[in-house]
């Protein structure tokens, strides 16, 4: 489905020029002549970006963009000014109020279709945060290995996993549950942020994570993943439970079972281009290679050397 910008000026021909520009470059468009006008097709037509002139009849661009942000329908939607008003005071108090961007009139077409793009991408990301971790999630996960693979960076791509998690979560209810996401995601940021620039970290959803890394540092990463997981991860369970080494909780029959402290599994694949087409092809590796780590008891990872040799896995804590 092609994005959707609704474009405000009282200008005809600059109207036309952008409305132009846009639709060569993939977009739909919706036009309005005035304020009042485009603060109406907003609201009738949910548009996924608003470019406002800022003079206009009836309602001034600010007066659009202020009504935009009182409505949560509109709330969010990105908002390109373009206008030949551009004091600092006047660019500073927009940004304030929620403009994404603005570009200077007379403009260069190319420019403004540039940055609508950009504030467009900006806004896909923030959506697909994670409200948890506040990491990326599928969208851009997907889109950082596409980009990955056509660049033939030399990246592996690590699927992340805690195992007994559902246990976890019976025993001591989902707001715990979400202090151990917090945790690994935190851990995760920590531990990828020391070996690399070149990194991204995503989250799947739940407990599953993705992070894609040098391919000569992967390995190591994994061990250290886990071993600072292994390491820290008894300090969300109560003192009894830590002394003990293990959780006691009855089954359905009310028969006590030992259940293990939470460890994680990591699947590694290295993206190489002669082998997957897209983000699908690395996911389905990945989680084949979590599922080979699980295998295991304990914290583990596998990795993937089906162009060299086995599957490989190791478990590196006792």
């Amino acid at each position: 489905m092609r994005p959707r910008v609704l474009v405000a000026d009282d200008d005809p021909s600059t109207r036309a020029l952008i409305d132009l520009a846009l639709q060569e470059a993939g977009y739909d468009c919706v036009l309005a002549a005035d304020g009042k006008a485009a603060l109406e097709q907003a609201r009738a037509t949910r548009p996924d970006l608003v470019v406002l002139d800022v003079a206009m009849p009836f309602l001034s661009g600010d007066d659009v963009q202020r009504e935009l942000r009182r409505d949560r329908r509109s709330r969010y939607i990105p908002v390109v000014f373009v206008t030949a008003k551009r004091t600092t005071a006047e660019m500073t108090a927009r940004f304030r109020n929620g403009a994404d961007d603005f570009v200077a009139k007379p403009f260069d077409v190319d420019e403004l279709v540039a940055r609508i793009a950009s504030a467009l991408r900006r806004a896909a990301e923030l959506r697909a945060l994670n409200p948890l971790s506040g990491l990326p999630g599928n969208l851009s996960i997907a889109h950082e290995i596409d980009a990955r693979l056509a660049d033939g960076s030399e990246v592996a791509c690590l699927y992340v996993d805690v195992d007994h998690f559902k246990d976890f979560n019976d025993r001591h209810g989902f707001a715990r549950g979400d202090r151990v996401i917090a945790h690994l995601a935190e851990l995760l940021s920590q531990a990828v942020g020391e070996i690399s620039e070149d990194t991204f970290i995503g989250h799947i959803g739940g407990d599953d994570f993705v992070v894609l890394a040098p391919r000569d540092q992967a390995e190591q990463l994994a061990r250290e993943i886990i071993a600072r997981f292994d390491e820290t991860i008894p300090s969300l369970y109560d003192a009894e439970d830590r002394a003990r080494g293990w959780v006691e909780a009855p089954d359905r029959r009310g028969r006590i079972r030992r259940l293990p402290f939470v460890t994680v599994s990591i699947g590694v694949v290295p993206l190489r281009p002669e082998r997957f087409t897209g983000a699908t092809e690395v996911a389905r590796a990945a989680a084949e290679m979590k599922e080979v780590a699980k295998r295991r008891s304990g914290s583990g990872y596998a990795i993937d050397r089906r162009r060299e040799t086995a599957v490989s896995v190791a478990s590196p804590t006792p």
